[in-house]
């Protein structure tokens, strides 16, 4: 459990821990992420709160969901790595 900020919504502080987790390689591209269900066990947060961070994310372009599935990491783009000619 994270300590909660009060100045900032919840939903915006679990999309921080996320993005964090991703850009540091402990949910490797490719990995299913945890669930709305994982995520609402792990930050004690309401299931609509967890929707809220995944949309985001998918936004981000960070996950992608299959249906049926999972929510998985994305694979870096290549052009955001190579450097301009």
């Amino acid at each position: 459990m994270i300590e909660w900020k009060p100045s900032q919504p919840r939903w915006r502080q679990v999309h921080a821990v996320m993005r964090e987790r991703i850009h540091s390689g402990q949910y490797q591209p490719g990995e299913r992420i945890p669930s709305l269900i994982d995520l609402v066990e792990e930050f004690g947060i309401a299931n609509a709160t967890a929707q809220k961070v995944m949309r985001a994310l998918r936004a981000d372009g960070m996950i992608h969901t299959e249906p049926g599935m999972g929510s998985f990491v994305v694979e870096p783009d290549e052009t955001e790595s190579s450097t301009p000619e």
